[in-house]
């Protein structure tokens, strides 16, 4: 049942003016529905604005992470060489050797790191000597954490690129030996540098 909006009497269904004051009624009704349509269209625009900025301060962050986890430095101390050596353990295997320890790594940027994994291999020439990986890891900034290392090292590998040192060193030849270093997300990593 609907109201007169001027006077507030009583309208019979259908009707299009008030008996009782003569207000146009359709038209208000038109008018209403009208308003009604306009405030959902905002807020329909609203939304897809809030959610654009939200994406945009996501995907801002994680370049700011993987800069920040290009930055990260090694700690050479006593304390972190000996939380090192105290975490080490080993599984010698008939191709490989596979070890497990811990470094201290040091945050010197403003934004945290919040999921991370650093991956890594070793090569001499086209070689690969070893490769290994860090586990994920949460580091506020300007701060420093030990975090658990694996790494595996190719006997295959490591004697070939002995031999080739040998060799090069008596014909004075030089082979490039670096490591690389990625930021591991889990389904894929992308490369920060290279060490040679």
């Amino acid at each position: 049942m609907e109201y007169c909006h001027k006077c507030g009497k009583k309208l019979k269904e259908l009707e299009n003016f008030c008996a009782e004051c003569g207000a146009k009624i359709k038209e208000v009704v038109g008018d209403v529905e009208e308003r009604v349509e306009e405030v959902v269209k905002e807020t329909k625009s609203r939304k897809g604005l809030f959610i654009f900025i939200i994406l945009l301060i996501i995907i801002g962050y994680i370049i700011l992470d993987f800069w920040a986890i290009s930055q990260l430095t090694p700690v050479l101390s006593v304390g972190s060489i000996f939380a090192s050596v105290s975490n080490l353990g080993a599984d010698f295997g008939l191709t490989q050797t596979k070890l497990s320890s811990s470094i201290r790594v040091e945050n010197p940027t403003f934004v945290p790191i919040l999921f991370a994994r650093i991956s890594y291999d070793a090569n001499y020439g086209n070689t690969k000597v070893a490769d290994g990986k860090t586990g994920f890891f949460i580091i506020g900034p300007y701060s420093q954490k030990d975090i658990p290392v694996d790494l595996t090292v190719y006997h295959v590998g490591a004697l070939t690129s002995g031999l080739k040192w040998v060799w090069d060193t008596i014909t004075g030849q030089q082979e490039r030996k670096y490591i690389n270093i990625y930021a591991d997300i889990g389904l894929t990593k992308f490369k920060l540098r290279t060490l040679e």
